[in-house]
């Protein structure tokens, strides 16, 4: 069992890494679909937003059992490590099983009630099938990446995602240019390259997680109900603040797919850039949770509190500067997805405003991040569903739609949403109640 004591530098770099490569490859879909068509990107956009409720599910319990075995680590508890292994395996793959069966049998409800036009579900369908029917691919891996971080093993899951994601690229070329002699299939060969990479990348994350972490698959039969409890003690209020902003993203995703498809691929391309943005912020989130979790676990409460306030600082400072650079070279990068003048005009009246969304969601990553590696799960939640629900979701449809600021009033509803709860996660951080909140 290889437990690894890292700085956060060591810790957040891989991480880091991994994350920025799974977002420029993980988009490849939407990168070599507007050379394809901006109405695909339309539809993989729209179907993308519902597929990551399923992420969020799946995450949950991957977010339960990595607080608990960093607790465990800083405990020296071997037992309770393997427990927690056996159980957070067992547990995602009935999940995801559960979640690709109402995916594959209910994707036409689905895609109806978030208003996506007739014409991009025609185009979406088998994508949205297969991807999400076969999610539970994906929560294997999910789940083994969770674990080796727990371990502090960072590098080697980072290859995993690198290796799963260069085989996407390498489908999708295939599927959607020709490469190699392939059928071009569009959207609907995006989605088997997607299931394909994923299904290898299951296979070599449980072999590496096993390795590393000395786990066989013995151990499974010691099913502990108990360990099962923390975990979703835990992972449901912890992953209940994403869920919550992952449904009320939902919401406004309706309200934009009522604005037209113009606005809909604009706002596809807008999304991808954040998820650059804030790359750094929620690796460094991460890093911080294993330490912060570790160091609870060890009853090393102070070294905790001034962890998360460094990485706060830094993580506010360099969302502050990537956005600067990125409203500066607004019309390359856009150039880059497409040439459509339509769709460049609807999203260059929205990159001004990135920087106010983007400083305030530093707050939300890098704070919750360490309340839930501390225990303090409840709280962030609870606080999620009062702003997401009384701020973002009514501003976005006063700003947006009432007003007709279209976009720009979509950016603004959120940036209010992510600054409130910000500095209420900053104040919950500085009252120090999460020092009471330990599992273990």
């Amino acid at each position: 069992m290889k437990v690894t004591n890292q700085s956060l530098f060591s810790l957040t770099i891989p991480i880091f890494l991994e994350l920025m490569l799974t977002t420029i490859i993980g988009n490849v879909d939407t990168i070599m679909l507007g050379r394809y068509s901006d109405q695909a990107v339309g539809a993989v956009g729209g179907i993308s937003q519902v597929l990551l409720i399923q992420t969020v599910i799946l995450n949950f319990i991957c977010l339960g059992s990595s607080i608990l075995i960093a607790q465990y680590i800083g405990a020296q508890n071997k037992e309770g490590i393997q427990k927690a292994i056996s159980v957070s395996l067992i547990m995602n793959l009935i999940m995801g099983l559960a979640i690709g069966f109402f995916y594959f049998w209910g994707w036409e409800w689905i895609l109806v009630k978030i208003k996506l036009p007739s014409s991009l579900i025609e185009i979406g369908k088998f994508y949205f099938r297969i991807v999400g029917g076969l999610c539970f691919f994906q929560g294997i891996t999910l789940t083994c990446s969770a674990i080796m971080k727990s371990f502090g093993n960072t590098k080697e899951i980072l290859f995993v995602n690198v290796g799963i994601n260069l085989l996407n690229i390498l489908g999708n070329g295939m599927f959607i240019f020709g490469w190699f002699g392939a059928p071009i299939l569009g959207v609907n060969g995006v989605g088997i390259s997607t299931v394909v990479s994923r299904f290898i990348g299951a296979i070599v994350a449980i072999t590496i997680m096993m390795k590393y972490c000395n786990f066989k698959f013995i151990y499974l039969k010691n099913f502990s109900f108990k360990i099962m409890k923390h975990i979703l003690y835990i992972g449901i209020p912890s992953a209940g603040e994403y869920l919550s902003w992952s449904v009320a993203q939902l919401i406004i995703l309706s309200m934009v797919n009522t604005m037209g498809t113009v606005e809909i691929a604009a706002r596809t391309y807008l999304v991808l850039i954040s998820s650059f943005i804030m790359t750094f912020s929620i690796a460094l989130g991460n890093g911080t949770a294993i330490q912060v979790g570790q160091l609870v676990g060890a009853n090393k409460k102070d070294e905790a509190y001034s962890q998360c306030l460094k990485s706060t600082k830094l993580s506010f400072l360099a969302a502050g500067i990537v956005s600067i650079i990125i409203i500066l070279l607004k019309k390359p990068i856009m150039n880059f997805f497409t040439t459509d003048i339509a769709v460049l005009n609807a999203a260059y009246k929205v990159f001004i405003w990135m920087i106010l969304i983007e400083t305030g969601r530093t707050l939300n990553i890098v704070i919750i991040n360490s309340l839930n590696a501390s225990g303090d799960v409840r709280f962030p939640v609870t606080m999620g569903v009062i702003s997401m629900y009384g701020i973002a979701v009514p501003l976005c449809w006063f700003l947006g739609l009432k007003l007709n600021l279209g976009l720009i009033g979509i950016w603004l509803g959120n940036a209010a949403d992510e600054w409130v709860r910000g500095i209420i996660m900053l104040r919950r951080w500085k009252s120090k109640k999460w020092t009471k909140k330990s599992f273990i």
